[in-house]
């Protein structure tokens, strides 16, 4: 699963985001059933970090690898990172397991002055859903002709 998450503040004060936690709610066996992809997005004039989270560890994490913008490569950077309204932060998720099912959500904590907290983000108020594919039927939906076709 490819996600990708756009950080930015509610006014021009600086907001640091100091980390993104995984938090898994159930691990199963992988679904047996097809796999489907929309394809890759275009980009967005932001240079992303990219991260990797391996839903089959013990107690994932989301950890900095290098990604790309275009044809560039991006240097691996770790947390902090400072938003603004009109200064955003995209951040690339690569959310992968081989072997389980996996509902999971990520909580970012960040702070502004004196105050902090945590942003949880979800499938609209429900875990997100990660399933193995290995094995799977997999389908790429191919937009020219409206049609989905088997990889």
């Amino acid at each position: 699963m490819h996600l990708q998450l756009t950080a930015t503040g509610r006014t021009e004060d600086s907001v640091v985001i100091n980390a993104v936690h995984v938090r898994t709610v159930a691990r199963g066996a992988a679904l047996a059933w097809n796999a489907y992809s929309m394809g890759e997005g275009c980009g967005s004039g932001v240079t992303p970090q990219t991260f990797d989270i391996d839903l089959d560890a013990g107690g994932p994490v989301a950890k900095p690898v290098a990604g790309t913008d275009g044809d560039l490569t991006v240097p691996a950077k770790d947390f902090p990172y400072k938003v603004a309204s009109n200064d955003p932060q995209v951040l690339n998720f690569d959310v992968h397991t081989e072997e389980h099912d996996v509902s999971w959500y990520l909580e970012v904590a960040w702070s502004s002055g004196d105050r902090s907290g945590t942003v949880r983000v979800d499938d609209g108020g429900k875990p997100f859903r990660t399933s193995a594919a290995e094995g799977r039927p997999m389908y790429d939906y191919w937009p020219d002709k409206s049609e989905w076709v088997a990889r």
